[in-house]
């Protein structure tokens, strides 16, 4: 095990900006109309793929230096908590906080001096908070709420930056309403297809990072999956393998989700080890449902609810037992949002509608229930007749499909963020004009910075028309997280990042460096010292 290696002071402030800016400076090319897309490779060698996507782009960028490494991570979290929340904003919050960052440590200068008395960076970080809020409540205060599906297709022709396909996504975004949700998948036929079909929603998680198998999206994805229901929690390795080798026998297949409200960490590390050998189980945490709930679900999928308060036993539960669901998507995000299910076994039958009859007849008929009761009724009938729009996307190359892809779920996150909070002028004018107002705000130049680099990257003067809008949500999320990284950046004085054992090709580099600097020194005739030194670093670095 190497030792910890650590920077203080002014070398800590350096590694910041290096590390800021290896972020910073490559996402600023994408951002508006005529930014750049990149060029980068693909995990699993499934080759490279273009994008102008910033939370895609800053995601891949992983310097070498662990100095820098650990500061462009937490640089990250900032662009990929925006891309989490609304799926928009993600290449502003880079370009709000990259400026922010280095204007900052322009003012507080080396060793933290600040116009040539000692610096206190704490409060440059209140400042920056307070400033944050006025700015925040002065975006919602030009923030205009959509009324009409016109509205909604500027905000997704804006994303899209394709006037047809981005009037399509409005179309379903106003269809299927806010509480609704559009899936983007992969087609087949080289066109984009749509449709809206009723689907189901209940709150859910993923337990663990291992079963996210689209990261970009931060979700646990599957496809044609049988189902086992249940509020025993799943803490036997033993008592769960079996269960699931036994379904594996019966069904002659290798996908399973377990929806149970937990699972411990041997029966999660079970389903890792299954996995490897090609048995896809996904287990699914639902702590929060209740016995209703579940029976709920239980309608949709078609399956038998493994109900522990009425004895049921997981030994027992056979094929007949499963339900089904075409396709499930479970989010992995802090911020609580509902799985979604489509294609369940229970909907080809009468069982859901049934249930939903059921539920009315309850509300309707009951006079003792108070109104909190009948709401939580309404939330539950909601969620068994969700409108869920799929756009499938095919075109004549698989580099055009994911492009096309990614920029169609762009305008969906964008549509609903919009829905959500409403929407500001775009094209970087709305913080322009904000910043304007404040000329005297630490945070100023940096709200105009998405507008300056808008018209840096088109290379001429761009008129930003009133058709031109951008989402409440995305433009106020992107304040939010490019002041506060920032504002937690000013205060590091120390970096201490996680040690890693170098190979043997980067120590004979690092001996190899060292004998030219010391072949340099010799050239300047310095003493002999300085050579033997410089080789005992590196070999001593090398281990």
């Amino acid at each position: 095990m190497q030792s910890t290696k650590v920077k203080t002071g002014n070398e800590a402030r350096k590694a910041i900006i290096k590390g800021v800016n290896a972020i910073y400076d490559p996402v600023k090319l994408t951002i508006g109309p005529a930014g750049g897309n990149a060029l980068m490779y693909r995990t699993y060698s499934r080759g490279p793929r273009v994008t102008n996507d910033g939370a895609t782009i800053a995601e891949v960028i992983e310097p070498k230096n662990e100095f820098v490494k650990i500061v462009a991570d937490a640089f990250k979290e900032a662009c990929k908590r925006t891309n989490e929340l609304a799926g928009d904003g993600t290449s502003a919050t880079t370009v709000i906080g990259g400026h922010l960052l280095n204007k900052v440590f322009e003012k507080i200068g080396e060793q933290g001096v600040i116009g040539g008395q000692s610096g206190d960076v704490m409060k440059i970080r209140k400042q920056l908070f307070e400033e944050k809020a006025q700015v925040i409540q002065a975006i919602k205060e030009v923030s205009k709420e959509i009324k009409s599906q016109d509205e909604l297709t500027k905000i997704a022709t804006v994303s899209m930056e394709d006037a047809l396909i981005g009037k399509l996504v409005a179309e379903m975004a106003w269809e299927v309403g806010i509480e609704g949700y559009i899936d983007v998948v992969e087609g087949f036929k080289g066109e984009i297809e749509h449709e809206v079909i009723k689907g189901m929603r209940f709150p859910a998680k993923v337990p663990g990072k291992a079963f996210v198998n689209n990261p970009a999206r931060n979700e646990m994805v599957m496809q044609d999956v049988p189902i086992i229901l249940t509020n025993y929690a799943c803490d036997s390795r033993n008592e769960i393998g079996n269960l699931a080798n036994k379904i594996f026998t019966e069904t002659k297949g290798t996908k399973l989700a377990i929806l149970a409200p937990s699972f411990s960490t041997e029966v999660l590390l079970e389903f890792i080890n299954a996995i490897k050998k090609g048995y896809m189980i996904y287990p699914v945490k639902v702590p929060s449902l209740r016995t209703e709930q579940y029976e709920d679900i239980a309608a949709y999928a078609g399956a038998r609810f493994i109900n522990k308060d009425k004895g049921d036993n997981l030994n027992t539960v056979s094929l007949v037992d499963l339900g089904f669901f075409e396709r499930f998507i479970v989010k992995d995000i802090e911020a609580r949002e509902d799985a979604i299910a489509t294609g369940g076994k229970g909907e080809k039958t009468d069982e859901v509608k049934n249930r939903i009859e059921e539920l009315k007849k309850q509300r309707n008929e009951s006079g003792k229930l108070s109104q909190g009761q009948k709401a939580l009724i309404d939330r539950r009938i909601a969620s068994m007749a969700s409108s869920v729009g799929i756009i499938r996307v095919g075109a004549p190359s698989q580099a055009e499909g994911l492009y096309l892809k990614l920029k169609i779920e762009d305008a969906v996150y964008a549509c609903k963020a919009a829905l959500e909070e409403g929407y500001v002028k775009g094209g970087g004018l709305c913080l322009k004009e904000i910043a304007e107002k404040h000329p005297d705000f630490l945070l100023s130049q940096s709200l105009i910075a998405p507008y300056n680099q808008i018209q840096e990257n088109a290379g001429e003067e761009l008129k930003i028309g009133k058709d031109i809008v951008d989402p409440t949500k995305a433009i106020r999320l992107a304040v939010e997280h490019a002041v506060s990284v920032v504002a937690q950046l000013s205060t590091v004085k120390i970096i201490i990042p996680e040690s890693r054992d170098e190979s043997p090709a980067e120590g004979y580099n690092n001996i190899a460096r060292a004998i030219l600097r010391a072949s340099e020194k010799e050239n300047n005739a310095p003493g002999e010292d300085d050579w033997d030194r410089d080789i005992e670093e590196a070999l001593r670095d090398n281990g």
